[in-house]
């Protein structure tokens, strides 16, 4: 059957923002002390697979996960930014709570949550652009990766699943919004040529286990 190209898609770790529940979207939070100490344990876990390749978004708290995992990694790949794995926009809503967007512009949330892909916040992103962008996102990690290689993909909730509905080939990418992404967590894909297969979702154990000898334990091997 041969190797498979493994696509690490790799959410960043905890900001304060994050930890206040606030829509971050393209605003540039940068991680606090949970959210580098996240990143750290997932890089102690990941010693195990050396990535071919490394992208980020060029938001500072998504670089500073890329940068923290590879320096506990052992790995030498440069770190690549990569626009379109940016955060969606969420327009007026940045920097408010869900209980402030009630209050400012509860209409619009209500149709969000039924349909978060299909809503468009004020002054936010549209399907279309997400659609195009993550595309463009899926098309550049297939196009540079190759069997028996990982790639370590670091950007955002939103934007991995909407990359994820495109390497999976999924048409409805509200469907996505269903799956949990937490802040430091490992999502993977496995590329058989160009058969994708979903390896892992939303594993965040390294952020819970004591020692990091016990996270080395959960490594994984091509």
């Amino acid at each position: 059957m041969g190797e498979s190209h493994r696509i690490f898609l790799v959410r960043h770790g905890e900001t304060d923002w994050n930890k206040d529940l606030k829509y971050q979207g393209n605003s540039d939070i940068e991680l606090n002390e949970a959210g580098i100490e996240q990143a750290r344990r997932l890089g102690v876990r990941l010693r195990g697979t050396i990535p071919a390749r490394v992208v980020s978004s060029p938001l500072s708290r998504a670089c500073r996960t890329a940068e923290v995992i590879m320096e506990n990694n052992g790995g030498d790949a440069k770190i690549e930014k990569l626009e379109d794995l940016r955060e969606i926009s969420f327009g007026i809503w940045e920097g408010l709570s869900m209980s402030d967007v009630r209050n400012v512009d509860g209409e619009t949330l209500d149709k969000w949550k039924a349909r978060p892909f299909s809503i468009t916040p004020k002054g936010g992103e549209t399907l279309e652009e997400i659609i195009a962008r993550s595309k463009r996102a899926a098309a550049n990690i297939l196009e540079y990766g190759r069997p028996g290689a990982a790639t370590f993909v670091v950007a955002h909730g939103a934007i991995l699943r909407s990359v994820l509905a495109a390497l999976m080939g999924v048409e409805d990418i509200d469907i996505l919004w269903r799956f949990r992404v937490d802040n430091c967590s490992l999502t993977i894909v496995d590329m058989w040529g160009r058969r994708p297969s979903l390896y892992a979702l939303n594993d965040t154990h390294h952020c819970r286990l004591g020692s990091d000898e016990e996270i080395g334990r959960l490594a994984f091997s091509l």
